[in-house]
């Protein structure tokens, strides 16, 4: 007898017949899944309000389908309105042998304001061992030298000792290291995660959201989204597959890979070309997701001499593959940045409250809906950033000419 066979009465949307295979290496016939899976969610208060943080886990939660319990996270802006000032560095340990590693590196390297435990609960369905979460308020002193390398800036200094500990330091990892934001991720379901943290107790002016289904990476605690450096947050729905040509970009400008995951590339990317190289947001958004060369011939001519150079001096900052990423940063200001691939091979919906008071972006119009049912909902377009910013209203709905207001 054969090993395959047709399942009766069952056709594909061609009218062809089913083939079932009876052998266990097979996908079963009634297996259920979301391949191009992950969600993401975020909303941000457009007049400086604070949101708690059941809001964002509501929005979460609803996509379910979406993740199988293998990483979850969320990022809170504007969280520490007292020490907005101070850089927060919130630390993974697996035991006191890793915190005294990292107190005793840091010691003589900042000037650490103040230190607490982040409370977690102690009975949680997830799976232990669980990390000692600990943060630490810390300023980056005026007199600053790494390895011979004098007068960095305090970005730049302070990213050298965040990827020293995550790539030396033993049982320990610096998962979020921004001004007045916070990281709280982990192996787990969304509902685990949220309930690991409480997260409750917590309110600010903007949060980013992510339930993980892994692809090609491991699923642990550090690598769970959002992805974070300085003030950065990422959360990726997809798949990178130029990831190799993308890591030899950010490792040939001193950053350093240790993650293992194409997120954290797309962080150090946004680093990069924002921070360091000054580039506006949508230009930035345009290097990562550009237009063919067919399609900007049909620019103006200063646009099309723009487009061309950014392709062609960036090439190795274009993000091939199916993705759609949520972008959070709190300096100068506290902004959310919304981006799909260029050709939207993943879904993003943007939202805009009644009182035009919050803005969304999520992965599904579910998750706006859940906790803002009159909400406004639209589809930014296919490589185009949606832009929002505490205090300043939503400055790119994504649906615009990609260099409007940029200036030639």
């Amino acid at each position: 007898m054969s090993d395959e066979s047709c399942g009766p009465g069952r056709t594909d949307r061609r009218g062809m017949p089913v083939r079932t295979q009876n052998y266990t290496a097979s996908r079963p016939p009634d297996w259920q899944g979301q391949l191009g899976g992950c969600g993401i969610a975020s909303c941000i208060s457009l007049k400086g309000d604070m949101i708690g943080g059941d809001r964002i886990t509501r929005m979460l939660t609803i996509m379910e389908e979406r993740e199988n319990g293998l990483g979850a996270g969320y990022a809170c802006y504007g969280l520490f309105p007292g020490r907005k000032e101070q850089y927060c560095l919130q630390f993974f340990f697996d035991d006191e042998e890793g915190k005294r590693n990292v107190e005793e590196f840091l010691k003589d390297r900042l000037e650490i304001i103040y230190d607490e435990k982040v409370f977690t609960r102690e009975r949680t369905t997830i799976a232990p061992p669980h990390p000692n979460v600990w943060r630490y308020f810390a300023e980056v002193p005026e007199k600053r030298e790494w390895k011979g390398a004098r007068d960095l800036s305090e970005e730049d200094y302070l990213i050298e000792l965040v990827m020293h500990i995550n790539e030396k330091a033993n049982k320990a990892f610096c998962v979020s290291s921004g001004k007045d934001m916070a990281v709280f991720k982990g192996n787990g379901y969304s509902y685990e995660i949220a309930e690991f943290y409480d997260l409750e107790r917590y309110s600010g002016n903007m949060w980013l959201s992510h339930s993980r289904f892994p692809t090609n990476s491991p699923a642990w605690w550090a690598g769970a989204h959002p992805l974070s450096l300085l003030d950065w947050g990422v959360c990726h729905n997809g798949e990178i597959t130029s990831y190799g040509v993308n890591r030899k970009l950010v490792e040939m400008n001193g950053y350093r890979c240790t993650v293992l995951t194409d997120t954290e590339v797309v962080t150090y990317m946004w680093d990069l070309l924002v921070r360091r190289n000054r580039l506006p947001i949508e230009v930035a958004a345009f290097i990562m997701a550009p237009w063919t060369f067919q399609d900007i011939t049909l620019l103006s001519p200063e646009h099309r001499r723009l487009a061309e150079w950014l392709r062609i001096t960036y090439r190795e900052a274009f993000l091939n593959g199916p993705f759609s990423i949520i972008v959070g940063r709190s300096q100068p200001d506290i902004t959310l940045i919304a981006l799909a691939d260029r050709k939207k091979l993943r879904p993003l919906i943007a939202g805009l409250s009644a009182d035009e008071g919050t803005a969304y972006c999520a992965s599904e119009e579910c998750a706006i809906r859940i906790v803002d049912p009159e909400a406004h909902t639209w589809a930014p377009n296919a490589g185009n950033p949606f832009v929002a910013t505490v205090g300043k209203g939503i400055l790119r709905r994504g649906t615009e000419h990609p260099f409007l207001g940029v200036k030639i």
